[in-house]
């Protein structure tokens, strides 16, 4: 086996992320790679259902979607829900005290029907079926050998607990194991399951990696306003930053947390804060602000359905023309979409050395897909990490210090309160070299081109976009962020199929890579812009922007909205339609020379 998808379905109150996150920690400290799909209701509080799909392989898995392996269902909605998505002779576990027959089977899978709340109340508490179910679980891939790194799991997300909270979990877990041992009739393929182990990683989510990245790149200042699916930076910030003398700041709301960092970053700290879409529209303004007094700021926007409130919870690529566009005037500004959770890491870097060392606005555009996901990241040597800071002048008495000067990179040097020599005052009016306001036409036209320089500067120093697949396809796919992990496998899919792809990745979508885009589009017939929103955004963009892609290239799109990741089955059936779709074209051009 070099390849296992475990999903744990129920309804909310009933431990199914905390299970999942225990069961994702350990496996990753035994050494197999991870990969995981969170799905939480948008109620506060109510029934809603729960999903933690947990992929574990010996190779990097790129996503946690697909057929199930092994499916534990806590209630009875979710087993008919996921029961069609359950692998040839994969497991179907639910709880026979809440259902005794099942409305709906196959005859393929193996069903195991298991008193999961009885066993519980005999330990003393029904709350603790989770972990009974847990228990299953590890009892049937015995040869993963996951049993007593679980145990040292539970105690460690419960250390804060009381010791009967922690010892209750580790029985209702040894009690699920013994069921499987000595009381389960086994009709399964699971039992001698093997799976090699890989050595140490890290296992963090894309929320995480954001905060961990901030944290190393030197931000000592973290202001925020609570929003799902993005609160998760703020939460592991609270906790790490102090221990490096930083400081993070609850705030009121989005507003007061954009203004609160760049007054952090405007007094010499690197600050950062993140949001989703309706806190990243409270934010427009003061990132207008940020561009026209030229103040490094880092804002992590992890998207989510909109518009309005939308779908908390859900995830979406909706915010793209907001992040490209939503300020108002001509706003220099850099936008990055990490790929993976390793790359919101990278990117996170990327940004703040961007911020610093041109002075901009950077937002990092992250999503519900990739923010709460878990994946296991190769170790990282911080050490080999390049880190840069803001361009301090050199001055000395009697110097006049101009904030804005018009250099040839558009870069102007800048100094912190307290600076000697380096008082200056700051507006968000248009200014002069020397930061006095006016209305003059000849110094705005100066300074929008001096301040959009910075980004024609900072052109050479972009992530170059990453490319997968085969460089004399004629398929060519285009997308952004979270959706790299079904693309890269659907395109395997596909080349087993003999069907030849390449897709794209920019991790800068702006300034948009035109050049990258002119270059992959050269021999390629037809585009798919694969993105999870319904007025196809990135598509838009590079149809406007890139007019000198080959007027023989068919440029599509395959959209996603309904608040769900794509998953590489249904981009292969894409791929398969296309491929198809490009033979009978071909056949046709065939026949019609034959005729003639």
């Amino acid at each position: 086996m070099k390849d296992l998808l475990i999903k744990i379905s129920g309804t909310s109150g009933q431990g199914i992320i905390s299970s999942g996150d225990i069961l994702s920690y350990a496996t990753a400290r035994k050494g197999y790679y991870v990969t995981t799909y969170r799905a939480f209701p948008s109620e506060i509080r109510g029934d809603g259902k729960c999903y933690y799909t947990l992929r574990i392989s010996e190779h990097k898995a790129l996503t946690a979607t697909g057929d199930t392996d092994i499916l534990v269902c806590l209630d009875e909605d979710t087993i008919y829900e996921g029961i069609k998505k359950i692998s040839k002779n994969g497991i179907l576990i639910y709880d026979s005290n809440l259902v005794s027959v099942l409305k709906e089977t196959r005859e393929d899978i193996v069903t195991y029907g298991i008193p999961l709340g009885a066993i519980a109340k005999e330990l003393g508490s029904e709350r603790s079926r989770n972990m009974v179910a847990l228990g299953i679980v590890v009892g049937l891939i015995k040869n993963l050998h996951l049993e007593e790194q679980i145990l040292k799991d539970i105690e460690l997300r419960y250390k804060n607990k009381p010791p009967e909270v922690i010892n209750s979990n580790k029985k209702a877990l040894n009690a699920g194991v013994d069921y499987t041992k000595n009381k389960l009739a086994r009709k399964d393929n699971y039992n001698n399951a093997e799976m090699k182990q890989t050595g140490a990683k890290l296992i963090m989510s894309g929320n995480e990696a954001i905060g961990l990245a901030a944290l190393v790149s030197g931000c000592r200042f973290f202001s925020g306003y609570p929003i799902t699916p993005a609160t998760e930076i703020m939460e592991w910030l609270a906790k790490e930053l102090p221990k490096f003398g930083g400081k993070m700041v609850q705030c009121e709301d989005e507003i007061a947390a954009i203004n609160y960092a760049l007054g952090a970053s405007y007094a010499g700290v690197k600050a950062m804060t993140a949001t989703s879409g309706p806190g990243f529209s409270l934010m427009q303004e003061a990132l207008g602000l940020a561009s026209m007094a030229e103040i490094p700021i880092v804002v992590a926007d992890v998207q989510r359905c909109g518009p309005s409130t939308g779908v908390p919870t859900k995830t979406e690529q909706s915010d793209l023309f907001a992040a490209m566009y939503g300020t108002h005037g001509d706003c220099p500004k850099i936008v990055l979409a990490p790929m993976n959770v390793a790359d919101c890491f990278y990117q996170t870097v990327n940004a703040f050395n961007f911020a610093e060392q041109y002075q901009v606005p950077v937002i990092i555009l992250s999503d519900a897909s990739l923010g709460p996901r878990r994946e296991c990241v190769d170790l990282i040597d911080i050490e080999k990490l390049k880190i840069v800071n803001r361009q301090k002048p050199q001055l000395k008495e009697g110097d006049v210090y101009d904030r804005y000067k018009d250099t040839p990179s558009g870069i102007s040097p800048i100094t912190s309160p307290g600076d000697l020599y380096g008082e200056h005052v700051i507006t968000g009016l248009e200014h002069t070299e020397g930061n006095a306001p006016t209305p003059a036409p000849e110094v705005h036209r100066q300074m929008t081109e001096k301040r959009f320089r910075k980004l024609e500067t900072a052109a050479g120093q972009f992530s170059k976009a990453k490319t997968y697949g085969d460089d004399n396809a004629s398929i060519g796919i285009i997308s952004w962020g979270s959706t790299s992990g079904p693309v890269f496998e659907a395109i395997d899919k596909a080349e087993e199929a003999g069907i030849k792809v390449q897709a794209l990745y920019p991790r800068t979508l702006y300034p948009l890579p035109t050049d990258w885009i002119k270059d992959f589009v050269k021999n390629k017939e037809v585009i798919i812009v694969i993105e999870a929103n319904y007025n196809a955004q990135f598509k838009s963009t590079i149809v406007e922007r890139c007019t000198h892609i080959n007027k023989g290239t068919e440029v599509l799109e395959f959209l996603k909205y309904d608040g769900t990741p794509f998953t590489p089955e249904e981009i292969y059936e894409e791929i398969a339609k296309v491929s198809q779709l490009q033979q009978e074209k071909c056949e046709l051009v065939t026949n019609k020379h034959t005729h003639f």
